[in-house]
C-alpha cells in the first residue's frame, strides 16, 4: 500500500524534512553568537546533531520503515566510529594545545642546517 494519498506530492516529507533541518542548522550556527557557557553550548551542539542525523537516517536513509534491530545497527555503527574517531583525535588536540602554549616571544629553534631569519630592527 502506498505511504500518500492519490494526487499527493511524494516528495513532501523530504521538503519538510530538508526545511527543519535547515532551521536546526542556522540554530547551532547562531549559538555561537549567544556567548553561552561552554558546556551548554557543546551539549546544545551535540544534542542537535543527533537529532539532525536522526533525522536524516529516518527520512533520507528510509529506516524508519525498517525494523529495529537495522535501525540499531546503523546507530551502533555510527557510534562506534565516532568513539574512535574520538580517541584518536583527542590525543593529537592535546598535543597542538600543548605546543602552541609555548611562549610566542620565543623565537623557534630552527632546524639543523638552517639558520633563523634575522627579526628586523634588531
Amino acid at each position: 500500500m502506498s505511504e500518500t494519498a492519490p494526487g499527493a506530492n511524494p516528495y513532501k516529507i523530504y521538503w519538510v524534512t530538508w526545511g527543519i533541518l535547515l532551521v536546526i542548522t542556522v540554530a547551532m550556527l547562531a549559538a555561537e553568537s549567544f556567548h553561552l557557557p561552554r558546556i551548554f553550548l557543546v551539549v546544545f551542539l551535540l544534542a542537535f546533531m543527533m537529532v539532525k542525523a536522526a533525522m536524516i537516517g529516518g527520512n533520507f536513509m528510509h529506516l524508519r520503515f525498517e525494523r529495529s534491530n537495522l535501525a540499531f545497527m546503523v546507530a551502533s555503527g555510527i557510534l562506534v566510529t565516532s568513539l574512535i574517531l574520538y580517541a584518536f583525535i583527542t590525543p593529537e588536540s592535546w598535543h597542538v594545545k600543548k605546543a602552541s602554549a609555548i611562549d610566542p616571544a620565543t623565537p623557534a629553534a630552527a632546524p639543523a642546517g638552517e639558520t633563523a631569519p634575522a627579526t628586523p630592527g634588531h
